[in-house]
Protein backbone atom coordinates (compact mmCIF):
# COMPACT_ATOMS: atom_id res chain seq x y z
CA UNK A 1 0.00 0.00 0.00
CA UNK A 2 2.36 2.29 0.81
CA UNK A 3 4.25 1.81 -2.58
CA UNK A 4 0.90 2.42 -4.34
CA UNK A 5 0.82 5.44 -3.01
CA UNK A 6 4.26 6.94 -3.53
CA UNK A 7 4.63 8.97 -6.80
CA UNK A 8 7.14 7.86 -8.40
CA UNK A 9 7.98 4.10 -6.74
CA UNK A 10 10.39 3.60 -3.90
CA UNK A 11 13.51 2.15 -3.64
CA UNK A 12 14.44 -1.44 -1.57
CA UNK A 13 15.67 0.80 0.93
CA UNK A 14 13.51 2.99 1.19
CA UNK A 15 10.58 0.40 1.57
CA UNK A 16 12.87 -1.14 4.40
CA UNK A 17 12.82 1.86 6.60
CA UNK A 18 9.43 2.47 6.18
CA UNK A 19 8.19 -0.65 7.32
CA UNK A 20 11.28 -0.92 9.89
CA UNK A 21 12.71 -4.29 8.73
CA UNK A 22 15.77 -4.40 10.51
CA UNK A 23 14.22 -2.95 13.67
CA UNK A 24 11.69 -5.39 13.76
CA UNK A 25 14.11 -8.11 12.92
CA UNK A 26 11.98 -9.17 9.80
CA UNK A 27 14.94 -9.18 7.29
CA UNK A 28 14.39 -13.33 6.54
CA UNK A 29 10.86 -12.76 6.04
CA UNK A 30 11.40 -9.54 4.00
CA UNK A 31 13.85 -11.54 1.97
CA UNK A 32 11.27 -14.02 1.02
CA UNK A 33 8.05 -11.59 0.27
CA UNK A 34 10.63 -9.66 -1.93
CA UNK A 35 11.88 -12.55 -3.98
CA UNK A 36 7.87 -13.82 -4.01
CA UNK A 37 6.99 -10.37 -5.33
CA UNK A 38 9.64 -10.15 -8.13
CA UNK A 39 7.48 -10.83 -11.17
CA UNK A 40 5.12 -7.96 -10.27
CA UNK A 41 7.54 -5.45 -9.24
CA UNK A 42 9.81 -3.99 -11.92
CA UNK A 43 12.97 -2.04 -10.89
CA UNK A 44 12.28 1.67 -12.87
CA UNK A 45 14.67 4.10 -13.52
CA UNK A 46 16.55 5.13 -10.63
CA UNK A 47 16.67 1.99 -9.11
CA UNK A 48 13.24 2.87 -7.42
CA UNK A 49 10.67 -0.27 -7.48
CA UNK A 50 7.40 -0.05 -9.30
CA UNK A 51 4.25 -2.15 -10.01
CA UNK A 52 5.11 -4.35 -13.54
CA UNK A 53 1.21 -4.38 -14.04
CA UNK A 54 -1.35 -1.64 -13.59
CA UNK A 55 -3.75 -4.26 -12.51
CA UNK A 56 -1.86 -5.52 -9.83
CA UNK A 57 -1.79 -1.45 -8.40
CA UNK A 58 -5.45 -1.54 -8.54
CA UNK A 59 -6.13 -5.26 -6.37
CA UNK A 60 -3.34 -3.63 -3.97
CA UNK A 61 -5.82 -0.37 -4.17
CA UNK A 62 -9.09 -2.04 -3.66
CA UNK A 63 -7.39 -4.71 -0.96
CA UNK A 64 -6.07 -1.85 1.18
CA UNK A 65 -6.55 1.30 0.29
CA UNK A 66 -10.69 1.86 -0.71
CA UNK A 67 -11.10 3.02 2.81
CA UNK A 68 -10.38 7.17 2.90
CA UNK A 69 -8.93 6.71 6.06
CA UNK A 70 -6.86 3.96 5.81
CA UNK A 71 -4.91 5.54 2.88
CA UNK A 72 -4.71 9.03 4.09
CA UNK A 73 -2.96 6.97 6.83
CA UNK A 74 -0.83 5.52 4.35
CA UNK A 75 -0.08 8.77 2.82
CA UNK A 76 0.79 10.90 6.34
CA UNK A 77 3.35 7.46 6.78
CA UNK A 78 5.00 8.13 3.72
CA UNK A 79 4.86 12.11 4.53
CA UNK A 80 6.76 11.84 8.13
CA UNK A 81 9.32 9.81 6.32
CA UNK A 82 10.48 11.98 3.46
CA UNK A 83 9.80 14.93 6.33
CA UNK A 84 12.15 13.48 8.14
CA UNK A 85 14.79 12.81 5.70
CA UNK A 86 14.47 16.49 4.30
CA UNK A 87 17.44 18.10 6.97
CA UNK A 88 20.08 16.21 6.00
CA UNK A 89 19.23 15.53 2.46
CA UNK A 90 21.62 16.20 -0.03
CA UNK A 91 22.23 14.90 -4.31
CA UNK A 92 20.06 11.83 -4.83
CA UNK A 93 18.28 11.84 -1.44
CA UNK A 94 17.16 15.53 -2.34
CA UNK A 95 15.89 14.72 -5.45
CA UNK A 96 13.73 11.81 -3.51
CA UNK A 97 12.33 14.09 -1.37
CA UNK A 98 11.27 16.28 -3.63
CA UNK A 99 9.87 13.91 -6.07
CA UNK A 100 7.87 12.91 -3.28
CA UNK A 101 7.54 14.73 -0.06
CA UNK A 102 5.64 18.06 -1.30
CA UNK A 103 3.14 15.51 -3.50
CA UNK A 104 2.02 13.67 -0.79
CA UNK A 105 1.31 16.77 1.59
CA UNK A 106 -0.62 18.21 -1.21
CA UNK A 107 -3.06 14.93 -1.50
CA UNK A 108 -3.12 15.12 2.11
CA UNK A 109 -4.59 18.61 2.20
CA UNK A 110 -1.65 19.35 4.76
CA UNK A 111 -1.14 23.06 3.24
CA UNK A 112 0.89 23.99 6.48
CA UNK A 113 3.12 21.73 6.37
CA UNK A 114 3.44 22.23 2.31
CA UNK A 115 4.47 25.64 3.01
CA UNK A 116 6.66 24.46 5.52
CA UNK A 117 8.47 22.14 3.22
CA UNK A 118 8.77 24.84 0.28
CA UNK A 119 10.03 27.77 2.82
CA UNK A 120 12.51 25.73 5.29
CA UNK A 121 15.17 25.92 2.84
CA UNK A 122 16.07 26.75 -1.18
CA UNK A 123 16.25 22.54 -1.59
CA UNK A 124 12.82 22.51 -3.29
CA UNK A 125 13.41 25.07 -5.69
CA UNK A 126 16.50 23.74 -6.72
CA UNK A 127 14.95 20.26 -7.57
CA UNK A 128 11.49 21.34 -8.84
CA UNK A 129 12.79 24.38 -10.99
CA UNK A 130 13.52 22.51 -14.34
CA UNK A 131 11.43 22.21 -17.47
CA UNK A 132 8.94 19.67 -16.26
CA UNK A 133 8.25 20.48 -12.34
CA UNK A 134 8.31 24.77 -12.81
CA UNK A 135 4.56 23.76 -13.21
CA UNK A 136 4.59 22.12 -9.82
CA UNK A 137 5.68 24.05 -7.95
CA UNK A 138 4.16 27.57 -9.01
CA UNK A 139 1.00 25.50 -7.96
CA UNK A 140 2.50 24.32 -4.31
CA UNK A 141 2.98 28.00 -3.53
CA UNK A 142 -0.23 29.58 -4.48
CA UNK A 143 -1.99 26.49 -2.38
CA UNK A 144 0.76 26.39 1.04
CA UNK A 145 -0.31 29.18 2.38
CA UNK A 146 -2.43 30.52 5.63
CA UNK A 147 -6.25 31.28 5.70
CA UNK A 148 -6.59 34.99 3.79
CA UNK A 149 -3.51 34.76 2.10
CA UNK A 150 -4.05 36.53 -1.04
CA UNK A 151 -0.71 35.31 -3.05
CA UNK A 152 1.46 32.86 -2.64
CA UNK A 153 4.30 34.47 -4.63
CA UNK A 154 4.81 37.11 -2.76
CA UNK A 155 5.33 34.71 0.15
CA UNK A 156 7.35 32.28 -1.93
CA UNK A 157 10.01 35.96 -3.14
CA UNK A 158 9.78 36.95 0.69
CA UNK A 159 11.10 33.55 1.71
CA UNK A 160 13.36 32.89 -1.13
CA UNK A 161 15.12 36.77 -0.43
CA UNK A 162 15.71 36.05 3.05
CA UNK A 163 17.26 32.94 2.52
CA UNK A 164 19.82 34.45 0.14
CA UNK A 165 20.20 36.98 2.84
CA UNK A 166 21.08 34.69 4.90
CA UNK A 167 23.41 32.90 3.18
CA UNK A 168 25.26 36.10 1.88
CA UNK A 169 25.31 36.35 6.19
CA UNK A 170 26.92 33.17 6.57
CA UNK A 171 29.25 33.92 3.85
CA UNK A 172 28.03 31.35 0.99
CA UNK A 173 30.94 31.13 -1.56
CA UNK A 174 30.42 33.96 -4.03
CA UNK A 175 29.70 31.80 -6.88
CA UNK A 176 27.03 29.81 -5.17
CA UNK A 177 25.17 32.52 -3.98
CA UNK A 178 25.60 34.14 -7.46
CA UNK A 179 24.12 30.84 -9.30
CA UNK A 180 21.18 30.59 -6.14
CA UNK A 181 20.67 34.50 -7.08
CA UNK A 182 20.33 33.49 -11.17
CA UNK A 183 17.80 30.42 -10.02
CA UNK A 184 15.61 32.45 -7.36
CA UNK A 185 15.50 35.17 -10.06
CA UNK A 186 14.24 33.65 -12.99
CA UNK A 187 11.48 31.72 -10.61
CA UNK A 188 10.21 34.83 -9.40
CA UNK A 189 9.94 35.89 -12.57
CA UNK A 190 7.51 32.85 -13.99
CA UNK A 191 5.53 33.81 -10.63
CA UNK A 192 5.37 37.20 -11.91
CA UNK A 193 7.15 38.63 -9.03
CA UNK A 194 9.22 41.24 -11.25
CA UNK A 195 10.59 43.95 -9.04
CA UNK A 196 11.48 41.42 -6.54
CA UNK A 197 13.30 39.26 -9.50
CA UNK A 198 14.82 42.17 -10.91
CA UNK A 199 16.37 43.35 -8.09
CA UNK A 200 17.78 39.94 -7.04
CA UNK A 201 19.67 40.02 -10.94
CA UNK A 202 21.24 43.64 -10.59
CA UNK A 203 22.96 42.15 -7.52
CA UNK A 204 24.22 39.68 -9.62
CA UNK A 205 25.04 41.66 -11.63
CA UNK A 206 27.19 43.05 -9.39
CA UNK A 207 28.73 40.07 -8.63
CA UNK A 208 29.48 38.79 -11.62
CA UNK A 209 32.04 41.70 -12.24
CA UNK A 210 33.67 40.70 -9.16
CA UNK A 211 33.90 37.04 -9.51
CA UNK A 212 36.03 36.72 -12.43
CA UNK A 213 36.75 34.14 -14.41
CA UNK A 214 36.60 36.14 -17.60
CA UNK A 215 32.86 37.05 -19.11
CA UNK A 216 30.84 33.90 -18.62
CA UNK A 217 29.12 34.92 -15.73
CA UNK A 218 28.27 38.85 -16.99
CA UNK A 219 26.63 37.12 -20.24
CA UNK A 220 24.72 34.76 -18.42
CA UNK A 221 23.15 37.84 -16.00
CA UNK A 222 22.81 39.65 -19.25
CA UNK A 223 20.82 36.56 -20.86
CA UNK A 224 18.22 36.61 -17.85
CA UNK A 225 17.56 39.93 -17.45
CA UNK A 226 16.90 39.77 -21.14
CA UNK A 227 14.44 37.00 -20.52
CA UNK A 228 13.11 38.38 -17.44
CA UNK A 229 12.12 41.59 -19.14
CA UNK A 230 10.17 40.31 -21.77
CA UNK A 231 8.03 38.42 -19.68
CA UNK A 232 7.64 41.60 -17.94
CA UNK A 233 6.68 43.42 -20.76
CA UNK A 234 4.47 40.19 -22.08
CA UNK A 235 2.27 40.76 -19.09
CA UNK A 236 1.21 44.55 -19.22
CA UNK A 237 -1.66 45.45 -21.77
CA UNK A 238 1.52 46.86 -23.82
CA UNK A 239 5.30 46.74 -24.64
CA UNK A 240 6.65 49.84 -23.88
CA UNK A 241 9.62 50.82 -26.27
CA UNK A 242 11.84 51.74 -23.26
CA UNK A 243 11.33 48.33 -21.86
CA UNK A 244 12.30 46.27 -24.84
CA UNK A 245 15.25 48.51 -25.93
CA UNK A 246 16.85 47.29 -22.37
CA UNK A 247 15.71 44.28 -23.12
CA UNK A 248 17.11 43.97 -26.68
CA UNK A 249 20.34 45.33 -25.35
CA UNK A 250 20.55 43.00 -22.55
CA UNK A 251 20.19 40.08 -25.52
CA UNK A 252 22.73 41.62 -28.06
CA UNK A 253 25.38 42.02 -25.02
CA UNK A 254 24.67 38.04 -23.90
CA UNK A 255 24.83 36.98 -27.16
CA UNK A 256 28.33 38.26 -28.41
CA UNK A 257 29.86 37.57 -25.04
CA UNK A 258 28.75 33.78 -25.48
CA UNK A 259 29.45 33.74 -28.78
CA UNK A 260 33.26 34.25 -27.43
CA UNK A 261 32.78 31.39 -25.16
CA UNK A 262 33.00 27.27 -26.94
CA UNK A 263 32.38 25.45 -24.14
CA UNK A 264 28.48 27.44 -23.78
CA UNK A 265 27.06 26.83 -27.10
CA UNK A 266 23.42 26.03 -25.57
CA UNK A 267 23.77 29.40 -23.34
CA UNK A 268 24.89 30.90 -26.74
CA UNK A 269 21.87 29.28 -28.48
CA UNK A 270 19.06 30.69 -25.74
CA UNK A 271 20.84 33.85 -26.28
CA UNK A 272 20.38 34.03 -29.59
CA UNK A 273 16.36 32.93 -28.92
CA UNK A 274 15.75 35.54 -26.47
CA UNK A 275 17.69 38.34 -29.24
CA UNK A 276 15.31 37.15 -31.85
CA UNK A 277 12.46 37.84 -29.56
CA UNK A 278 13.68 40.61 -28.30
CA UNK A 279 15.07 42.36 -31.24
CA UNK A 280 11.09 41.55 -33.56
CA UNK A 281 9.21 43.31 -30.75
CA UNK A 282 11.30 46.10 -30.62
CA UNK A 283 10.93 46.55 -34.41
CA UNK A 284 7.37 45.91 -33.92
CA UNK A 285 6.95 49.26 -32.29
CA UNK A 286 9.40 50.81 -34.51
CA UNK A 287 12.88 50.52 -33.04
CA UNK A 288 14.34 52.22 -30.38
CA UNK A 289 17.90 53.54 -29.08
CA UNK A 290 20.72 53.04 -32.00
CA UNK A 291 18.37 50.43 -33.95
CA UNK A 292 15.72 51.32 -36.14
CA UNK A 293 12.95 49.12 -37.29
CA UNK A 294 14.64 47.67 -40.03
CA UNK A 295 17.79 46.86 -38.28
CA UNK A 296 16.28 45.45 -35.60
CA UNK A 297 14.60 42.80 -38.20
CA UNK A 298 18.05 42.61 -39.53
CA UNK A 299 19.24 41.69 -36.02
CA UNK A 300 16.33 39.34 -35.19
CA UNK A 301 16.38 37.45 -38.81
CA UNK A 302 20.11 36.52 -38.45
CA UNK A 303 19.97 35.58 -34.98
CA UNK A 304 17.03 33.30 -35.32
CA UNK A 305 18.70 31.47 -38.37
CA UNK A 306 21.65 31.37 -35.98
CA UNK A 307 20.09 29.75 -33.23
CA UNK A 308 18.56 26.87 -35.22
CA UNK A 309 21.21 26.27 -36.92
CA UNK A 310 23.42 26.24 -33.58
CA UNK A 311 21.48 24.07 -31.51
CA UNK A 312 21.04 21.25 -35.06
CA UNK A 313 24.63 21.58 -34.92
CA UNK A 314 25.10 20.85 -31.14
CA UNK A 315 22.24 18.47 -31.75
CA UNK A 316 19.82 19.77 -29.00
CA UNK A 317 17.05 17.92 -27.67
CA UNK A 318 13.67 18.61 -30.50
CA UNK A 319 12.07 21.17 -27.54
CA UNK A 320 15.34 23.70 -28.13
CA UNK A 321 14.72 23.15 -32.02
CA UNK A 322 10.92 24.07 -31.54
CA UNK A 323 11.83 27.02 -29.14
CA UNK A 324 14.30 28.19 -32.19
CA UNK A 325 10.97 27.65 -34.62
CA UNK A 326 8.78 29.22 -32.23
CA UNK A 327 11.08 32.51 -32.20
CA UNK A 328 11.34 32.21 -36.23
CA UNK A 329 7.61 32.67 -35.73
CA UNK A 330 7.54 36.13 -33.79
CA UNK A 331 9.86 37.33 -36.04
CA UNK A 332 7.33 36.82 -38.60
CA UNK A 333 4.40 37.81 -37.06
CA UNK A 334 6.28 41.38 -35.38
CA UNK A 335 7.52 41.94 -39.14
CA UNK A 336 3.80 41.88 -40.36
CA UNK A 337 2.85 43.90 -37.30
CA UNK A 338 5.44 46.15 -38.58
CA UNK A 339 4.56 46.56 -42.21
CA UNK A 340 0.90 47.20 -41.21
CA UNK A 341 1.29 49.78 -39.20
CA UNK A 342 4.05 51.62 -42.33
CA UNK A 343 7.11 51.20 -39.59
CA UNK A 344 8.79 48.87 -42.04
CA UNK A 345 9.15 48.90 -46.25
CA UNK A 346 7.49 45.99 -47.61
CA UNK A 347 9.59 44.01 -49.66
CA UNK A 348 6.53 43.62 -52.17
CA UNK A 349 2.82 44.28 -51.92
CA UNK A 350 2.41 45.07 -48.11
CA UNK A 351 -0.72 42.65 -48.41
CA UNK A 352 0.34 40.13 -49.52
CA UNK A 353 3.76 39.82 -47.69
CA UNK A 354 1.39 40.70 -44.74
CA UNK A 355 -0.75 37.69 -45.35
CA UNK A 356 2.18 35.33 -46.03
CA UNK A 357 4.35 36.29 -42.83
CA UNK A 358 0.81 35.20 -40.70
CA UNK A 359 0.50 32.22 -42.46
CA UNK A 360 4.05 31.14 -42.13
CA UNK A 361 3.88 32.57 -37.82
CA UNK A 362 0.49 30.10 -37.47
CA UNK A 363 2.16 27.85 -39.20
CA UNK A 364 5.84 27.90 -36.64
CA UNK A 365 3.17 28.22 -33.53
CA UNK A 366 0.73 24.99 -34.54
CA UNK A 367 4.10 23.38 -34.94
CA UNK A 368 5.90 24.30 -31.75
CA UNK A 369 2.05 23.63 -30.09
CA UNK A 370 2.39 20.34 -30.98
CA UNK A 371 6.24 19.34 -30.08
CA UNK A 372 5.73 21.04 -26.70
CA UNK A 373 2.60 19.29 -26.04
CA UNK A 374 4.26 15.85 -26.92
CA UNK A 375 7.24 16.84 -24.46
CA UNK A 376 5.65 18.15 -21.54
CA UNK A 377 1.74 18.18 -21.71
CA UNK A 378 -0.76 20.69 -22.52
CA UNK A 379 -0.28 22.74 -18.90
CA UNK A 380 3.37 23.31 -19.94
CA UNK A 381 4.00 27.44 -20.10
CA UNK A 382 5.92 26.93 -23.20
CA UNK A 383 2.99 25.12 -24.73
CA UNK A 384 0.70 27.71 -23.13
CA UNK A 385 2.64 30.82 -24.84
CA UNK A 386 2.18 29.17 -28.31
CA UNK A 387 -1.87 29.28 -27.80
CA UNK A 388 -1.10 33.11 -26.57
CA UNK A 389 0.37 33.59 -30.20
CA UNK A 390 -2.70 31.65 -32.01
CA UNK A 391 -4.92 33.72 -30.79
CA UNK A 392 -3.75 36.51 -31.54
CA UNK A 393 -2.69 35.95 -35.34
CA UNK A 394 -6.22 34.21 -35.89
CA UNK A 395 -7.29 37.50 -34.45
CA UNK A 396 -5.15 39.37 -37.17
CA UNK A 397 -6.40 37.33 -39.60
CA UNK A 398 -10.16 37.92 -39.23
CA UNK A 399 -10.51 34.31 -37.59
CA UNK A 400 -13.06 35.25 -34.67
CA UNK A 401 -14.13 32.16 -33.53
CA UNK A 402 -11.29 30.26 -33.72
CA UNK A 403 -9.48 33.42 -31.99
CA UNK A 404 -11.64 33.67 -29.10
CA UNK A 405 -11.26 29.67 -28.67
CA UNK A 406 -7.55 30.12 -28.64
CA UNK A 407 -7.37 33.42 -25.88
CA UNK A 408 -11.00 31.29 -23.84
CA UNK A 409 -8.23 27.93 -23.55
CA UNK A 410 -5.09 30.38 -22.64
CA UNK A 411 -7.05 32.09 -19.78
CA UNK A 412 -8.49 28.75 -18.33
CA UNK A 413 -5.07 27.02 -18.61
CA UNK A 414 -3.05 29.77 -17.14
CA UNK A 415 -5.52 30.70 -14.30
CA UNK A 416 -5.10 26.59 -13.35
CA UNK A 417 -1.07 26.89 -13.82
CA UNK A 418 -0.10 30.46 -12.92
CA UNK A 419 -3.31 31.39 -10.74
CA UNK A 420 -5.87 33.99 -11.22
CA UNK A 421 -3.87 36.93 -9.91
CA UNK A 422 -0.47 36.30 -11.86
CA UNK A 423 -0.19 39.63 -14.10
CA UNK A 424 0.17 36.78 -17.11
CA UNK A 425 -3.27 35.64 -16.16
CA UNK A 426 -4.90 39.02 -15.77
CA UNK A 427 -3.26 40.40 -18.82
CA UNK A 428 -4.65 37.00 -21.01
CA UNK A 429 -8.54 37.67 -19.78
CA UNK A 430 -8.00 41.44 -20.80
CA UNK A 431 -7.03 40.37 -23.80
CA UNK A 432 -10.41 37.52 -23.95
CA UNK A 433 -12.81 40.82 -22.88
CA UNK A 434 -11.45 42.68 -25.50
CA UNK A 435 -12.01 40.03 -27.89
CA UNK A 436 -15.69 39.11 -27.01
CA UNK A 437 -16.45 42.70 -27.14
Amino acid sequence: SILAVARQGLSQQELEELLRIQERGLESNWHSLAQALNTDLAVRSEGLLGFVYSAFRLAVERRYLVDPEERRKVQLKLAAYFEGKKSSSEGADAKRTADELPYVLEGLGEWGRLRDCLASSLDMLYQLYNDKDTVDLLRFWREGGSEGELNGYKAAAECYVKELGRFEQEGMAPQMLWQSSLTVARFLGDAGEFNEAHALLVKARDMAKDLGGGDKFVAEVSLRCAELLNKWSASSPEYTSEMMLRSATYAREASDLFAKLEECRELYASALYWTTLNFATLGRLGGGGKWNASSCFETADSSASECLALRHQIQAPQVKVAESIFSKGVLFFCKSEAISSNLLQPAEDAAQEVKKLREAAFEAFSQCYDDFQNEYGAKHLEAIKCITMMALLCRRMERQRESIKWASQEVRLREEVQGELHPRTQQARRVLIELRN
